[in-house]
């Protein structure tokens, strides 16, 4: 949003998203034709450059802002940026200039001239130490969920070092702080474009200072030719990717309510700021996890009981709920036990009333480091949660869970065969029993004479009903009398009925 303006040429464009965002259909009324030329084609070759190297593997390694660079440069001398003129279309007089291209130093190793010693004596006042503090807390919030959001987007599912992180930060901010330069945070934008690019390796974003330095110091007058409307165009295509209309539709199928915070957060963020949208977007999540039950006290304090089941494996057993707010004290305990005193992990969750998808995230992540040091971390009594969405990491909540009872009665001649069907089209049991009876066409027929019968019972999933009733249609009704019968019942464990699903219990109880 922000940098839609500087891409259409517009000049002084300020304020929070969601404003700018009103102010959308003025920018696009001031624009400068000239300049919005430019930022146009630099995004078209964005958006369609992807789908040109698709056939063509050679161009696929080209990547498209250098493309955009290639095209913007020349533009932007056809237009004669680097001097002040104007010129009319359309009976409007606009301007075009430098103002339109990257600032740069003058000449060669000109940014030395630019650095600046730092005035100690402004840590006299007052205000001085507000900035510091709030550059301290925005920074390194900002960039600690920056990198959150990055290991989310990394392909190979790596976890950052945040400690290092926020030494590097503020490290680098020190050192740019003694010579005059603009603090710095960790960065999604350029992150999702080092990723978007192929880089593996933090070397990336070594090789990406480096080339800016070497840039800045020996060629500012090339960089200089760079109109700000193609590098905006850039930034709005990463920015689309990331905001991708996509991504809400797999929130949506975690869960609703997981939509409801996503949203909300989403527009908080855009009406005030990164920090206050987030807080928000926390404040209604925990809203959330009250009214499904979670209590206060253990909100922010897992209750946790362990026990040694044999020499090498320990049972943590959680209470009252798992949740992001808990989750800290509770990754501690899992990391001491098992990872520090290398010992093999069962986490029972059978007793909680609920476990976000954040836990179930987190929980599987330390799944993948437990296998990295040839430990397990095995989660039991999942399954007797009742998912709020089919999503593998919905949140869970105890509660009765919904399945189908389906009453099938045949010949008994079929009996075997129905029965080998039910269970390969996932069906985890069955009742059977014989019985005797007429139909409704031997009654209308006058002939009440009882046939030998089989009635089979089996309590099934939503999915697997559907299943076993298309088979029934398509393999035994053309050829075979029989009746089925579908109701839902309640049920204590939904995992006792599901294919593949480990049992927890011999007792399958339905309500």
């Amino acid at each position: 949003i922000k940098q839609f303006p500087i891409a259409l040429g517009v000049q002084g464009a300020k304020g929070e998203p969601l404003e700018m965002l009103r102010e959308f259909p003025h920018y696009v009324a001031q624009a400068n034709p000239a300049i919005a030329t430019i930022g146009m084609v630099s995004l078209a070759i964005m958006f369609l450059w992807p789908l040109v190297g698709k056939p063509t593997p050679a161009l696929k390694k080209v990547p498209a802002p250098l493309i955009v660079i290639l095209a913007a440069v020349p533009m932007g001398m056809a237009f004669d940026l680097l001097h002040e003129h104007s010129y009319r279309l359309q009976n409007h007089e606009y301007q075009l200039g430098g103002q339109y291209l990257v600032t740069m130093p003058d000449r060669m190793f000109g940014m030395f001239q630019e650095i600046t010693s730092p005035n100690f004596a402004a840590l006299a006042e007052f205000k001085a130490w507000k900035w510091v503090f709030m550059f301290f807390v925005i920074g390194s919030l900002e960039s600690l969920l920056s990198a959150k959001a990055v290991d989310l987007l990394d392909p190979w599912k790596r976890k950052t070092n945040l400690d290092r992180d926020v030494i590097a930060v503020g490290t680098a901010n020190l050192c740019c702080s003694l010579v005059g330069g603009l603090p710095m945070i960790s960065e999604i934008v350029r992150s999702k474009a080092n990723i978007d690019n192929g880089a593996r390796t933090r070397f990336a974003d070594l090789w990406h200072g480096f080339f800016l330095l070497v840039c800045v110091a020996l060629l500012p007058a090339a960089l200089h030719r760079i109109p700000l409307a193609a590098l905006a165009a850039m930034l709005v295509y990463t920015g689309f990717r990331l905001a991708h209309p996509s991504e809400f539709v797999h929130v949506y199928r975690i869960g609703r309510e997981q939509l409801l915070i996503f949203v909300t957060t989403l527009l908080a963020v855009l009406a005030t700021d990164l920090l206050i949208g987030i807080a928000i977007g926390i404040a209604l999540k925990m809203l959330i996890h009250n009214i499904n039950g979670v209590p206060l006290v253990s909100m922010f304090k897992p209750f946790l009981e362990i026990e040694d089941v044999d020499q090498n494996t320990s049972l943590i057993i959680a209470r009252e709920s798992a949740v992001f707010s808990n989750w800290i004290p509770f990754r501690r305990q899992i990391e001491q036990i098992g990872l520090v005193q290398r010992r093999n992990l069962l986490v029972d969750l059978s007793d909680t009333k609920l476990v976000d998808h954040s836990t179930i995230e987190k929980l599987e992540e330390m799944q993948r480091d437990f296998e990295q040091e040839g430990l397990t971390l095995e989660l039991v009594g999942l399954d007797t949660l009742q998912p709020l969405s089919p999503n593998a990491h919905a949140a869970r909540r105890r509660g009765l869970g919904t399945v189908r009872r389906l009453t099938v009665i045949a010949d008994e001649a079929l009996e075997d065969w129905l029965i080998e069907m039910f269970i390969s089209q996932g069906a985890t049991g069955f009742t059977s029993q014989a019985c005797h009876g007429a139909g409704r066409q031997d009654i209308m027929n006058g002939n009440l004479q009882k046939r030998n019968q089989v009635r089979i019972e089996v309590i099934v999933t939503h999915e697997c009903s559907e299943s076993i009733l298309a088979r029934l249609q398509s393999d035994v009704a053309p050829e075979h009398r029989i009746t089925a019968c579908i109701e839902t019942v309640n049920v204590v464990r939904v995992g006792d009925f599901t294919a593949n699903a480990t049992p927890a219990s011999p007792v399958q109880t339905s309500a």
